[in-house]
């Protein structure tokens, strides 16, 4: 999907607080030199930062490095989102060296940080800088949320690979993710994807391979085990019914493929989230 360059409201201010209340979050594939920060409320769904996809809930809480793409989509079910948002500039933050310190503490690990089982600590404080109404009392609000997320457990977003190639944009991506949003559960060819860009099987499949690193199969596995791992947490299907309704052919090529990205077998995953 292309990636869109935003333009935020307060471009003049250090930092800036965003509520989205929704019925969805629809895709919107988009970057922007500040960090992000952002705390999902409500809703459940796909989480895509640049080449990295998973699975989103309620809890969620993740930095976003600068100039990294990003979106998350809703999953088909869901019919109202809660978000906060905070965008801030590194680079008046770095100007301050006690500030600059806290900062290193996220900044060049990734595309971003995954913060774990933190929504109960970390909401309140969401909440309260959200709740003043002038941008200067962010500032102290921003600093405790930082310092509160620096001894946290977390995990590492890998840093994208084909960066620049991704922040141009593509209009072929855009096709193609598009078409994977709408078909993946119904078999999805290369010969057919590389004909709605106007490409030939070969172009097409070096082509996607350059620009995001893996090839075309690898990405809509993961894709497809992202949206399995959703329906495991958030269904009562079985792991058959799972495996049918993300597209996979037969149960064998599900397990096996599940294994190889999740490193567990899907019934394994569905016995360790329910514990």
């Amino acid at each position: 999907m292309r990636a869109k360059r935003e333009y935020l409201q307060q471009n003049d201010a250090s930092i800036g607080v965003y509520h989205i209340q929704q019925d969805s979050f629809v895709p919107y594939w988009h970057y922007h030199p500040e960090i992000e920060l952002t705390l999902i409320k409500k809703g459940q769904g796909l989480r895509f930062i640049g080449d990295a996809v998973t699975t989103f809930e309620e809890g969620d809480v993740v930095l976003i490095e600068p100039n990294v793409p990003h979106q998350w989509v809703s999953s088909k079910e869901v019919n109202e989102v809660e978000a906060i948002v905070v965008h801030f500039n590194q680079e008046h933050f770095k100007s301050i060296p006690e500030l600059n310190q806290l900062l290193t503490s996220f900044i060049s690990k990734g595309s971003g940080i995954s913060f774990l089982n933190i929504y109960q600590s970390i909401s309140p404080l969401f909440s309260q800088l959200l709740a003043k109404k002038e941008s200067y009392l962010w500032f102290t609000d921003l600093v405790l949320i930082l310092h509160h997320l620096k001894s946290v457990e977390s995990d590492v977003i890998p840093y994208m690979l084909s960066r620049d190639i991704n922040l141009q944009g593509n209009d072929r991506l855009d096709k193609i993710h598009q078409y994977i949003f709408q078909k993946y559960s119904s078999t999805i060819r290369i010969d057919e994807i590389a004909s709605i860009v106007n490409m030939t099987k070969t172009s097409f499949c070096r082509w996607f391979k350059h620009v995001k690193g893996i090839s075309f199969i690898h990405y809509l596995h993961q894709f497809r085990i992202e949206q399995a791992c959703h329906l495991i947490k958030h269904s009562d299907l079985s792991i058959s019914e799972v495996c049918y309704e993300v597209g996979f052919e037969s149960v064998s090529q599900f397990n096996r493929t599940f294994k190889q990205i999740k490193e567990c077998s899907p019934s394994t995953f569905r016995k360790f989230i329910h514990k």
